[in-house]
């Protein structure tokens, strides 16, 4: 029967090509055949993402210093492009989401930004400050309605370890733990990690918690490393305001991955020896 839907199917949405593409059509015959839940159990995860302190680098531990790096010139962090593109590859558009309580006002900047920074084409939620006061309850509603036009999908989720994300990985671990597969929280300021999150200092240390989760291949991971080795600048990799790792273990890592991880462990401390 599954096969005979698939047969009657195929020349509906060949002849209109045009407007459906080859890898849409071979995912709704996949549905037919096999069902949504073995298809998607082979898919990685869904980004939702912050903006500030994770994909640009914004210096938000204070309102002077945040203001004053609103007026310099928009810098990303080495690797994140790379991070992101490899966990979103297989992907359609858009291939993650933005939810950041930067006003709306920002949409054009925030895009040409994201674009000349090479990461993949994404959706953003941006807060009109006019009219939805709240933080916490504009973040919320929107990665509600992200997880709710999903529901076969699981997700990560990366924003800074500010006291609002802090607070917003605690509740969305509550509210979503079963469809959250990782939360990860950079590591701005010096502060306790909740037990619903991971921090991290740098892509590497994502790409390496999703090999070791069974989420990312080895040539994936070296990616990002590579990109964070092949930055010339220090303020791209950890920028001086942010915290340094006090150490990174590369002990019981797996043998394709043990030398590019002390490679970064050794660039990472010429970097921060920089501050």
């Amino acid at each position: 029967m599954e096969l005979q839907k698939a047969q009657v199917l195929m020349p509906y949405f060949w002849n209109r090509g045009k407007k459906i593409s080859m890898r849409t059509i071979s995912k709704i015959l996949l549905i037919i055949l096999i069902g949504p839940s073995m298809l998607y159990a082979n898919e990685k995860a869904l980004i939702i993402s912050g903006f500030d302190d994770v994909l640009r680098q914004a210096e938000n531990t204070g309102l002077v210093k945040s203001a004053v790096k609103i007026l310099e010139k928009d810098k990303t962090f080495a690797g994140m492009p790379e991070l992101y593109s490899v966990i979103s590859k297989q992907e359609t558009a858009p291939h993650f989401y933005v939810v950041s309580a930067i006003s709306s006002w920002f949409e054009k900047r925030i895009s040409d930004f994201l674009r000349a920074s090479g990461y993949p084409e994404n959706h953003r939620y941006l807060r009109n400050w006019l009219t939805e006061w709240s933080i916490e309850d504009f973040k919320i509603s929107r990665i509600e309605k992200i997880v709710e036009d999903h529901p076969q999908r699981k997700f990560i989720v990366i924003f800074d370890n500010s006291e609002p994300s802090v607070q917003m990985a605690t509740a969305l671990h509550e509210k979503f733990g079963d469809k959250i597969q990782a939360i990860y929280l950079r590591e701005v300021v010096k502060k306790e990690t909740p037990s619903s999150a991971i921090s991290f200092f740098t892509a590497f240390d994502i790409a390496m918690n999703e090999f070791a989760s069974g989420r990312m291949t080895t040539e994936e991971v070296q990616a990002v490393g590579q990109a964070i080795l092949k930055e010339p600048h220090a303020e791209q990799i950890i920028p001086s305001y942010a915290l340094c790792p006090s150490e990174m273990r590369c002990n019981g890592v797996s043998a394709e991955l043990a030398s590019l991880c002390q490679d970064v462990q050794k660039h990472l401390q010429s970097v921060c020896a920089q501050h």
